[in-house]
């Protein structure tokens, strides 16, 4: 999947937050920004948009052409659901995204934290 890099706070302060984009109120992908401008620039990208038309969940589309999508931080679960894929993601350069819900032809080895 493409997307920017977040942009790098110019003067290098401010931590990374983890925001979550929902398509047509469904949590569907969280990632991690330079707060919420540089997670709106992700949020807007062309190319990702096209990359979630692309993908399909029980065999619709991830995201249709008419498909409402709205940013927003991420509740404490999705935050801890996205540090979880980060910690067993293979080491990358590019800004690690997770999708919060099932994605048909993806085999997916862990989805959430461990519940006891």
């Amino acid at each position: 999947m493409s997307a920017r890099e977040p942009s790098e706070p110019a003067d290098g302060a401010g931590s990374l937050q983890v925001f979550v984009l929902d398509i047509d109120r469904k949590p569907t992908l969280a990632f991690e920004a330079h707060g919420l401008a540089a997670a709106q620039e992700i949020y807007g990208d062309a190319d990702l948009r096209a990359d979630l038309a692309a993908f399909t969940s029980d065999g619709v589309p991830v995201c249709a052409p008419n498909s409402t999508l709205s940013l927003r931080a991420a509740t404490q679960e999705e935050i801890a659901a996205f540090r979880h894929a980060v910690e067993r993601a293979p080491a990358s350069g590019q800004p690690t995204m997770t999708f919060l819900i099932k994605i048909d032809g993806v085999m997916v080895v862990t989805v959430g934290p461990e519940r006891e």
